[in-house]
């Protein structure tokens, strides 16, 4: 990298994570105080969060030069920002105006949709914003589809009108999510991290399971379960409690693969493990309409059951290979680990019982958030500073990137369905192709679910399926909430479905393990999932 290319590099990263602070403390004070608009929120979020993206995954155009591809990163930057203004500036006047939009809202849509697609690529992978841009495409030649597919196509100006200028496409229901719960409780998560608790998950697992038979896998189990409910990522569960719980899996005498296999299998269960479950929880209430307990409630048998087929599944493990638990005296003691940092599930029980007195779920995690503070200033050793305060803060931000990136991309997709009528059209095939058999019905979807679910995030999975999918089930006679569920399930467990199995893939890497042989095992260990 030259000279130059360096010390424009040195500025980044203090900008970055201003960025980031910004970003965090904006919505602190949203939930404290009060909300914008639903254009402004979502809009400021993009607008603080995403032109980061480009200036910290850089583009990689092979043989051409760093300055070049840098230059198109600030550049991406600096559009996707003006974009965002934009609309925050001109969204009123838009309301009220009939007739032809302006050029200029053409040209920023325009921008704002490609810098869309540009950051999910970079965060989640090609196969979600090549999916959008089929969709886009598809509104454009409508008219040239075969049978039930054909509709009378859409102009470019139109369909950027729909997706940026309106709440239906980039700004949709998934963006709306993402601004008002998801940005809050991936910071809770980081909060809790930052001063301890993820360790301390880690210590009380290790404690209370070590000493039985298969113990360190059944730690790995308890662990990721504990560190699930506040991160709902899979493959950060897998990071965070992997580095730990993998090793000593292996130290114990389980082969590589089926190590990490156990880790990505008891990660992947965290997505649909109350209180947070990626995301799910709280687009799922949106979707279904009803309040965010009742979601969650539903939640905790599915998650218990899996995670009791999971732990049968490593005692058999155990028992077949004769492995044994570790020595006492190679254990922590629970009541040393207790007084060492279980004051830190004081912030998680303020969450869980604000949200079933009744407080809504902002300021459930604004409150919780707070209690972390105050917590954290029992120790000395986790005493709040500057330094781990910013860190936290940065850290909440950073985490929900490829989340915003996804839902806006998942927003597009969305809103092509609406434009177009397609979601009606492929709801009456689900109908008619399973004639009216719940059971049929069921099948299919969630084979096109656990398809989908391989290449692309959960949440971006469940929102652009929850819209197709999903009605036909409950027409069917299914339940909304099962309905719902069953789709939310298939989308988080296709991550441990060969042959893109990105959570196991993450875990073999950290056992240094054949990542098909992983992928595999994750797939026989995760089977009660598919039938729960």
């Amino acid at each position: 990298m030259s000279d130059a290319v360096i010390q424009q590099e040195r500025w980044i990263k203090p900008l970055v994570r201003i960025l980031y602070i910004t970003t965090s403390l904006v919505f602190l004070y949203i939930a404290a105080f009060g909300s914008f608009s639903d254009m402004v929120q979502r809009a400021l979020l993009i607008t603080l969060l995403c032109p980061t993206i480009f200036l910290t995954k850089e583009l990689k155009l092979g043989k051409h030069s760093s300055r070049l591809t840098r230059a198109i990163d600030y550049l991406l930057s600096i559009a996707f920002m003006v974009a965002g203004v934009y609309i925050m500036v001109v969204w009123q006047n838009r309301i009220l105006k009939v007739g032809k939009p302006p050029q200029m809202d053409i040209v920023m849509g325009t921008i704002m949709i490609l810098c869309v697609l540009e950051a999910t690529r970079r965060t989640t992978g090609k196969l979600l914003s090549v999916t959008a841009l089929v969709f886009l495409l598809y509104t454009m030649f409508g008219s040239y589809m075969p049978g039930f597919l054909a509709h009378k196509g859409e102009t470019w100006s139109r369909i950027v009108t729909f997706m940026y200028v309106s709440t239906e496409g980039v700004f949709g229901v998934p963006m709306g999510i993402a601004a008002s719960y998801i940005i809050l409780f991936v910071i809770f998560g980081a909060f809790l991290e930052a001063f301890g608790t993820g360790q301390w998950f880690v210590d009380i697992s290790y404690a209370m399971t070590g000493r039985y038979r298969g113990g360190p896998a059944k730690t790995a189990i308890l662990a990721s379960g504990l560190m699930g409910m506040i991160s709902g990522s899979s493959a950060a569960n897998v990071v965070t409690t992997g580095s730990f719980t993998i090793p000593l899996m292996k130290k114990t005498g389980y082969k590589p693969h089926v190590a990490a296999a156990v880790e990505a299998v008891a990660s992947s269960g965290g997505m649909f493990t109350p209180p947070i479950m990626g995301a799910g929880a709280f687009i799922m209430a949106e979707y279904i309409g009803v309040p965010y307990t009742e979601v969650a409630m539903a939640a905790v048998l599915p998650a218990l059951l899996y995670y009791f087929s999971v732990v049968m599944s490593v005692d058999a493990i155990a028992v077949k290979t004769g492995l044994k638990g570790l020595r006492k005296e190679e254990l922590p003691l629970v009541r040393e680990v207790m007084k060492e940092r279980g004051i830190f599930v004081i912030p998680i029980l303020c969450l869980l019982v604000l949200i079933f007195i009744g407080f809504s779920p902002i300021k459930s995690a604004f409150y919780s958030i707070i209690s972390i503070v105050i917590v954290a200033c029992f120790k000395t050793e986790t005493r709040p500073n500057f330094q781990n305060l910013t860190e936290a803060l940065a850290t909440g931000s950073s985490s929900v990137l490829s989340i915003v990136a996804t839902c806006a991309t998942a927003g597009i997709i969305v809103g092509v369905l609406s434009m177009t009528g397609l979601g009606a059209k492929l709801s009456y095939s689900l109908i008619s192709i399973a004639n009216g058999n719940i059971y049929v019905g069921a099948v299919i979807a969630a084979i096109i679910t656990i398809i989908l679910g391989c290449g692309m995030p959960p949440t971006a999975v469940y929102i652009i399926l929850a819209a197709v999918l999903a009605p036909p089930l409950i027409e069917m006679g299914i339940a909304p909430i099962a309905a719902h569920f069953f789709i939310f399930i298939f989308s988080c467990i296709g991550a441990i479905a060969p042959p893109v199995a990105i959570t196991a893939y993450t875990a073999a890497a950290l056992a240094d393990a054949d990542p098909n042989k992983t992928g595999f095992m994750a797939f026989r260990m995760g089977i009660v999932a598919y039938i729960v």
